[in-house]
């Protein structure tokens, strides 16, 4: 359709919209648009940086877990390796070191070099071991000459011995004579010994083991 416009050309210019309006207007929008621009990379920075504190937060807590499951762990085998050890000592206790029981026994029989006492030794040693009835040590021996009072100090030396809390018995002073003439003096007394030690291990009525004097 067509519009003819029958106003004077001085009225026609009336119409159009001012130029200080449109600058006006084309301002705005700009400053709008820089205003949302400057919203949108502050907001997404802010984001990024509060996503990158959360991971690191969350990798800390992390590395903290484990660390906690592995102090549990630590806790377990420490409380594993107490009953270990206990169950160790209890078991040390209940049982005899011969090798001690030796040393000492050599101690007895040199009685730091006085031959006056006694010159003693042994033929052999023979240990039979109860667990009710305790270790049994045979040792049939001699002292030198036919003094029998050396046979005495012997066993008198034996009961004073480190050893001789843990004897149950010994067999008597008993002895006998022999000659050797190969032997200087040829004399000797010959006597059996018989050691019998306590049990190391003492049975309760309810079936429990325990160690003596427990």
């Amino acid at each position: 359709m067509i519009r003819i416009n029958l106003l004077p050309a001085d009225l026609r210019r009336g119409n159009r919209i001012p130029a200080k309006v449109l600058g006006a207007a084309f301002a705005g929008a700009i400053a709008a648009s820089a205003a949302v621009g400057w919203f949108g990379i502050v907001w997404f920075g802010d984001l990024g940086a509060a996503e990158t504190a959360l991971r690191e937060v969350e990798a800390r807590l992390a590395e903290r877990e484990k660390r906690v499951v592995y102090h549990d762990q630590l806790q377990a085998n420490r409380k594993d390796y107490g009953g270990r050890v206990q169950t160790i000592q209890e078991i040390a206790k209940s049982r005899r070191l011969w090798s001690k029981f030796c040393d000492e026994l050599i101690d007895v029989v040199n009685n730091n070099g006085d031959t006056e006492r006694h010159l003693a030794w042994f033929d052999g040693m023979t240990v039979k071991s109860d667990p009710k009835k305790g270790a049994t040590v045979t040792m049939p021996g001699n002292v030198q000459e036919a003094d029998k009072s050396r046979v005495a100090n012997l066993h008198e030396d034996l009961e004073a011995a480190p050893f001789a809390p843990e004897l149950a018995s010994k067999s008597d002073p008993t002895f006998r004579l022999e000659v050797d003439k190969v032997r200087i003096p040829a004399q000797s007394l010959a006597f059996p010994l018989a050691l019998q030690f306590q049990p190391t291990v003492v049975e309760e009525k309810k079936g429990v083991k325990k160690a003596p004097g427990k």
